[in-house]
């Protein structure tokens, strides 16, 4: 019995590491490729043969992973195509309209890129294929095209698309949207107006993109299943979230949390940073709007609000700003770099605030070193982010969009001088480290899992074959009316021929009498 077992073990491991893995992560931004990145090379180093497409080239090699360059020139080298809008000026709709619009571009232009052709017309075959998900949805032809496992890494964590790809319970009531930058606990307004932006994106999604991307599937993969079909066929989610940075949320199976799974062990810091943050005998603040965000677009009010409000203060100030614009004035307790280790410097004890645009990394990051965090949140998931933090103690929103020198300023004194925004930045650090197993742990088991079960397709949902009448119970709520107003109508009836027949009845007896 026992070597019969053993022989099962090493059959199922040599299933999970002979597998042929292709990696897409097409997104330029810095941030979304140190996930991909991180994600890949585990599972080279775990023996799977992994190739990755990327625009940009990782700078060191690892065993069994191979790289391919995108040449996405024309699509911008920011996370919302370049100069197709402004990042600052984005309002909500424009941004739902413009992302759209961009995940098109984005699609087409990996589509028909010239190492992603030769690659499809080679003999090379792939046994799953991992993308991050990010308005790209035509590109899961490339699952169909290959007859491979499909899954999804999300960025931005639980979304309604992620949701509805894979009938994830999502209730509007308590899930607020990405886009309406509410907290959990919402009002009656904030619940309607939430329930409102999702049933538009949903209507716009269902009646234009979709119909959109299957454009691109049916020319770039003729004969291809609709979209619709294509769009659901994804046997994993993973999400770059975790319960201690996201609202809480019940996940199927299939739907897997594994925010933080790209954080390492903090390193020496550069020796002019290091030195900088030692000699912050009041403590030091830490500034990063991220690697999309830039400066020279900020509105020179807000800028000179920011930085008046960070020269008074007694705290040194590294401000990470990789821009050729410096803003006028600065003052001597402020440090501009180009560029730092984000993840080293929150890991410095005299770090005693982050001051972020709330991207997620940003918020994961902060969490796990237990640093509370002001969230200048500008577009994208950062609001709902922000949001969250402020609901949950261990930051404060102050939205780019109605930022000023008073409330900033506001925001500051409080996160430095209430120390119950440091404890309960403490606690949710604990949260996040306070798991079974690592977040790249869980990961690479349920890749390998999907693998192993070839898809795992015991892992879906039933509601997936349901059409969207069924699942919201529509034909059953207009069964049970019909069967009401029937039962009513009869009521009627009888009730109507009831009083008929005593009418009837008592003028029978007048007449007698008279």
């Amino acid at each position: 019995m026992l070597p019969n077992i053993i022989f099962m073990l090493i059959g199922i491991q040599s299933v999970a590491h002979s597998s042929r893995i292709l990696g897409i992560f097409h997104e330029p931004s810095f941030s979304h490729q140190i996930l991909g990145r991180k994600l890949l090379f585990e599972l080279a180093t775990r023996g799977h043969n992994v190739t990755m497409l990327t625009p940009v080239l990782p700078k060191h090699e690892v065993p069994n992973f191979t790289a391919m360059q995108l040449d996405l020139k024309g699509q911008g080298t920011s996370a919302a195509g370049g100069n197709l809008f402004k990042f600052f000026d984005a309002k909500m709709w424009s941004t739902m309209v413009n992302m759209d619009e961009v995940g098109l571009l984005w699609t087409e232009t990996v589509l028909k890129e010239k190492n992603l052709q030769r690659l499809l017309q080679s003999n090379q075959q792939f046994d799953i294929v991992i993308m991050e998900q990010l308005g790209n949805h035509a590109l899961k032809g490339i699952c169909y095209y290959y007859n491979a496992i499909c899954v999804v890494l999300s960025t931005m964590g639980p979304t309604w698309l992620t949701n509805e790809q894979m009938r994830n319970p999502s209730n509007p009531s308590f899930m607020p949207d990405m886009l309406t930058n509410y907290p959990p606990k919402m009002t009656f307004f904030q619940r309607f107006y939430n329930a409102f932006v999702q049933l538009v994106q949903q209507v716009y999604f269902y009646t234009y993109t979709v119909n959109r991307h299957n454009d691109l599937l049916q020319k770039y993969f003729p004969g291809s299943p609709h979209m619709r079909e294509i769009l659901y066929n994804v046997s994993l989610v993973l999400l770059n979230s975790h319960y201690s940075t996201s609202n809480p949320a019940a996940n199927l199976p299939n739907v897997v949390e594994i925010g933080g799974f790209h954080i390492d062990p903090p390193k020496q810091l550069p020796s002019a940073i290091e030195l900088f943050l030692d000699e912050a005998q009041q403590g030091a603040i830490y500034f990063s709007m991220g690697s999309n965000l830039q400066v020279q677009h900020m509105d020179k009010v807000k800028l000179e609000a920011i930085v008046k409000r960070l020269g008074q203060l007694p705290q040194k100030v590294l401000w990470k700003l990789d821009s050729t614009v410096t803003p006028p004035g600065l003052p001597s307790n402020i440090m501009l770099v180009k560029w730092a280790p984000q993840l080293d410097v929150l890991a410095h004890p005299n770090v005693r605030l982050f001051i972020t645009h709330c991207g997620l990394l940003s918020i994961t990051e902060a969490v796990w070193f237990g640093v509370p965090v002001l969230g200048i949140s500008v577009f994208a998931d950062q609001g709902y982010n922000a949001a969250f933090a402020d609901a949950s103690g261990f930051g404060v929103a102050v939205p780019y969009n109605i930022l000023t020198e008073e409330n900033f300023g506001r925001a500051i004194n409080a996160l430095l001088n209430n120390s119950t925004y440091m404890d309960n930045a403490k606690k949710r650090s604990k949260m996040l480290h306070d798991q079974p197993m690592t977040p790249m742990e869980k990961a690479t088991f349920w890749i390998e899992y999907v693998i192993r079960h070839k898809g795992a397709p015991h892992l879906r949902s039933a509601a997936l074959s349901l059409s969207w009448i069924q699942y919201l119970l529509l034909d059953v709520f207009f069964s049970a009316l019909l069967f009401i107003i029937i039962i009513a109508c009869i009521v009627r009836k009888i009730c109507s021929s009831f009083c008929c027949r005593s009418v009837k009845r008592l003028n029978d007896q007048k007449q007698k009498v008279q």
